[in-house]
């Protein structure tokens, strides 16, 4: 894997439009429950089919995007989603949203 593909220098992952593209599996938001952050677990939208996904801010990005230390790390990093767990720096997927993204 090349190491030039920094994840906090560039976040496109997280960038990915307004229409619920990050997704949220059920098991998910019963972990978030379980642990007491319901505030995660209604931070959502309708999704691609018929599932949920994290809710964006109206530039595209993920309402979880950014932190004080850098505008590219994740604020629930620790427990964020399975799609974003699962998700493989330099995949084709990867390098997908990084083009998109213009890097």
């Amino acid at each position: 894997m090349d190491e030039a593909l920094d994840c906090l220098s560039c976040g496109a992952c997280c960038r990915t439009g307004t229409d619920g593209r990050i997704l949220i599996p059920p098991e998910d938001l019963v972990r978030w429950r379980a642990i007491g952050r319901n505030d995660i677990a209604e931070a959502v939208q309708p999704g691609h089919f018929g599932m949920l996904g994290f809710a964006t801010r109206d530039d595209g990005s993920c309402v979880h995007l950014g932190t004080a230390a850098s505008a590219n790390a994740c604020r629930i990093y620790e427990i964020r989603g399975t799609t974003c767990r699962d998700f493989e720096r330099g995949s084709e997927q990867c390098l997908e949203f990084r083009k998109d993204a213009g890097f």
